[in-house]
């Protein structure tokens, strides 16, 4: 059975978004106001999804 030699990487990076939206929505969201975010986060969340996609691809 083929296995990918990152899986450990790519669960850690998974840890760590999964992280960065619960900190994000902790510090952000009101209930009554419309969830609203800049640029950074976005980036940061591409970024990281973008490293689990090319080590997933590249194990």
């Amino acid at each position: 059975m083929y296995r990918n030699k990152n899986i450990n990487i790519i669960i850690l990076l998974l840890c760590c978004l999964l992280l960065a939206f619960i900190v994000h929505v902790l510090t952000h969201v009101r209930i009554y106001v419309v969830y609203s975010t800049g640029i950074g986060p976005i980036l940061v969340i591409g970024l990281i999804i973008g490293l689990i996609v090319l080590l997933y691809f590249k194990g």
